[in-house]
């Protein structure tokens, strides 16, 4: 396929994903002033600014068969203080001691076109699906006297789903996990970290995207109603390599279905999700400079 199609073919998701991208890079950036990251040098505050490049490989939704993959410019923020952090993901230190942190969790599923689906073809299309809430986090290991940090997390997020007209709430999820992570030292080196846990949902956002209501029902899609309960299993591990100038990053997702409460929906083609991504950043300001 030649550029120019492909470009063509994925318009309508390279569309979302950069409304996606800007609307979510807004949330990152808005609650650090110019004034914080002028202070930066002075105070106990870490930051780095800049744009590289990701490709990306997912299943359209966990249970789909289909897949999709697309190159796209990737804008790199980081920031670190003593009570927020915004590094591949946002955390707010609520309350912090030696045995205990409660802070910020998030998370979010792109938006999915029902036509390019072979189980979805016909229905309505899925919104961009957002997450955000508390997270009661145990740490295992005294994680200011080395760099690796080990950790029971119990995250509880209320779910959102915007076409960027209209939000509607569709319930929560409750993910408890253990994470393992080892931290760079200083500005270079290696950051990975590893996550494994359970995922359990309301009947809401079970329904969101596996119920099958009667005037979409098939033959070979029959009517499905979901419970709330347990929604699967899953793997994480994510890392990063920072040299002087640049970033080089990768993750994956994996998500195993068996034996979740919408295990029988139509709409359940496969019962792993995957979700890859992989890319570099050219790192242009920075607190350590």
């Amino acid at each position: 396929m030649s550029s120019r199609a492909y470009v063509a073919a994925n318009h309508k998701l390279f569309k979302r994903v950069i409304q996606c991208l800007t609307w979510l890079a807004c949330c990152l950036v808005m609650p650090v002033s110019k004034a914080q990251l002028e202070e930066a040098v002075d105070a106990d505050i870490e930051w780095n600014l800049g744009i590289g490049l990701g490709a990306f490989e997912y299943h359209l939704y966990p249970g789909a068969q289909n897949t999709n993959n697309f190159v796209l410019p990737a804008p790199y923020f980081t920031y670190r203080s003593e009570k927020f952090e915004i590094d591949r993901g946002i955390k707010s230190f609520i309350y912090d001691s030696e045995l205990i942190i409660i802070d910020i969790s998030a998370d979010f599923n792109l938006p999915v076109d029902s036509d390019d689906t072979v189980a979805r073809q016909g229905m309505p299309d899925l919104d961009l699906m957002l997450q955000a809430g508390p997270s009661v986090e145990f740490l295992l290991n005294d994680a200011r006297r080395n760099y690796f940090d080990a950790r029971f997390e119990i995250p509880l997020r209320a779910a959102i789903v915007s076409d960027f007209t209209t939000v509607d709430g569709i319930g929560y999820v409750l993910e408890p996990r253990f994470s393992f992570a080892h931290r760079r030292h200083g500005s270079h080196g290696l950051d990975h970290k590893f996550t494994v846990g359970i995922r359990f949902g309301s009947r809401d956002f079970h329904s969101y995207y596996y119920d099958v209501q009667p005037e979409f029902a098939t033959p070979e899609r029959p009517a499905f109603s979901s419970r709330g309960g347990f929604g699967g299993s899953l793997l994480r591990y994510k890392l990063s390599y920072r040299t002087d100038d640049f970033v080089y990053w990768a993750f994956a997702r994996y998500q195993s279905l068996a034996g979740a409460e919408f295990e029988d929906s139509p709409l359940v083609v496969q019962k792993d999700y995957t979700f890859l991504g992989i890319g570099f950043s050219w790192i242009f300001a920075s607190s350590f400079d």
